[in-house]
């Protein structure tokens, strides 16, 4: 199937054609970090966001006839971009990057080697969570494995270094080891229950806490260090603007990267999207800071989303799916979804994470996100991108990340994700024509064929046609072969180009349904 894309192009084809006219180059910054005062602390409601997403939003007819009229993201560029901003900084979508790069670019270190002084428990969840600070005074959560020994901790630690490289703001999450005796208590230390009240800690609330949790052999435990990030002024939302907020000028669902999230969510099943795991920290002094915006928790990505009816369901259907339990209504329970029959939990470690039946078109998360749902063909090729500049060999790296145990259960965590990659760039990648970075060399201009570069399309197979003002086509092949520059007339101006590339005979890696 043909894709076709149109191209104003006159910027970057000055050289060729001479003139005064000089245009400014593409937006590559968003200057939203202007001094603002500390905002209060916004708090959401997971519960009221998960109904009024599931079965109260689709009747609110002022938000119907705004979908109606989306006409895509607005914090672009003129190469249809997302600048660099508060919320995104362009990584490896926009340059290969190593994972020693990744590592090194996380904002916070790993806590210095035990002992940690605990400054309380929070006791809520399946595990309870310690708030410790380490010798170095900087502070963490550790956060536990609930149910099978190195499933979230390993899936919150790759993620983590995945999202941070596709461009988003996250937390420093490493995996760390400590013994019982490694822990202090001093006179600050509290406790808070699962209802909030908060007392005085002592050796017997933090023996019972422990008591919750299953060491490993050696007697250590393993946990999920998560940096605490400092001047947190609560969450923010995938709909609207925040009021307090005047440099939050752009609603969120018409971003460009919480639309197109939702292929990179897809890939890693980040099913739990929603309000809650997001954090808005106000950075800078008092009355001169700005709000920097932050994903938070991937301790439920890969296969460790065990949610209400999980894990099986997760990513399959959401947690209240109408369309699922009509279906099972009218058939009085006959009807089996495939992934009851088909769903396959290869290793405990790793969770409910295939790749045979993945649909990237099908994914969905917990609940509906109005962000998502107004992702558009451009959005999902921007996200397609970002997920298809992961090579093989950074994800075998990133799988090791997780610290597995088996090393097989690694393995298949990095076979996964290259799989469940493949499949997303044949189902988004040639949405719209993958060309990039159109420039003049010499006389001729040149671009590249992104699909092309990174193996999911041959060179003999794509074909590309140039239409440039009135006249007809003309038709070339090749990477980054093009015929020679068109030349602005007195006649027709600056050219207005078309091209066109079909992917002709171009390999399926992976299913679009």
């Amino acid at each position: 199937m043909r894709r076709a894309a149109a191209f104003f192009l006159t910027a970057c084809l000055l050289p060729a054609w001479g003139g005064d006219l000089r245009l400014r180059p593409p937006l590559w910054a968003d200057p939203d970090d202007k001094p603002i005062p500390r905002p209060q602390t916004l708090r959401v409601s997971e519960l009221y966001a998960m109904v009024y997403n599931s079965w109260l939003r689709h009747l609110n007819a002022e938000e119907a006839a705004l979908g109606a009229h989306d006409s895509g993201a607005l914090n672009v560029n003129a190469w249809d971009e997302t600048p660099d901003s508060s919320w995104f900084t362009n990584r490896i979508g926009r340059r290969p990057m190593t994972f020693e790069e990744i590592l090194g670019g996380l904002d916070a270190r790993p806590p210095e080697p035990p002992p940690w002084t605990i400054e309380g428990v929070i006791d809520e969840g399946y595990t309870p969570k310690l708030s410790i600070r380490d010798s170095a005074g900087r502070r963490y959560i550790l956060k536990f494995d609930p149910a099978a020994a190195e499933r979230n901790s390993g899936a919150e630690r790759i993620c983590t270094l995945i999202f941070y490289a596709a461009g988003y703001n996250v937390p420093a999450n490493t995996i760390a080891y400590f013994r019982p005796g490694d822990l202090r208590l001093d006179d600050a230390s509290t406790f808070s229950d699962a209802v909030g009240r908060r007392r005085r800690m002592t050796t017997a609330d933090l023996d019972a806490a422990l008591g919750r949790l299953k060491p490993l052999g050696d007697g250590r435990y393993r946990a999920l260090a998560s940096f605490m990030i400092a001047g947190s002024a609560g969450k923010f939302k995938y709909t609207g603007t925040r009021r307090d907020d005047p440099n939050d000028v752009i609603p969120h669902e018409l971003r460009r990267e919480l639309r197109g999230m939702y292929v990179i969510a897809s890939w890693v099943n980040h099913a739990d999207t929603g309000d809650k795991n997001t954090l808005d920290a106000y950075v800078g002094g008092e009355g001169t800071g700005f709000l920097r915006h932050y994903l938070v928790d991937f301790g439920s990505t890969l296969g460790s989303g065990d949610f209400v009816n999980g894990p099986y369901r997760v990513g399959h259907e959401y947690v209240f799916d109408g369309a699922a339990m009509g279906r099972t209504l009218v058939t009085f329970g006959i009807w089996r979804r495939p992934w009851e029959v088909e769903g396959r939990i290869r290793y405990p470690e790793v969770g409910y994470y295939q790749p045979e039946m993945f649909e990237p078109r099908k994914w969905k998360p917990n609940y509906p996100n109005l962000a998502f749902e107004r992702m558009d063909a451009a959005d999902a090729y921007w996200g397609a991108k970002i997920v298809t500049a992961f090579t093989g060999e950074l994800l075998q790296q990133l799988a090791a990340a997780g610290e597995y145990g088996r090393p097989e259960a690694a393995a298949y965590v990095a076979d996964a994700l290259k799989r469940r990659r493949d499949a997303i760039a044949s189902c988004w990648l040639d949405r719209i024509t993958p060309l990039e970075d159109f420039a003049i060399q010499g006389d001729r201009l040149v671009f590249r064929d992104v699909a092309l570069e990174r193996g999911y399309a041959t060179e003999d197979s794509r074909v590309y046609q140039l239409l440039v003002g009135r006249g007809g086509p003309t038709g070339f092949q090749g990477l980054r072969s093009c015929p020679s520059a068109p030349r602005r007339t007195a006649t027709a101006g600056f050219p207005w180009l078309r091209f066109a590339s079909s992917p002709g005979t171009a390999p399926e890696v992976g299913r679009c349904r």
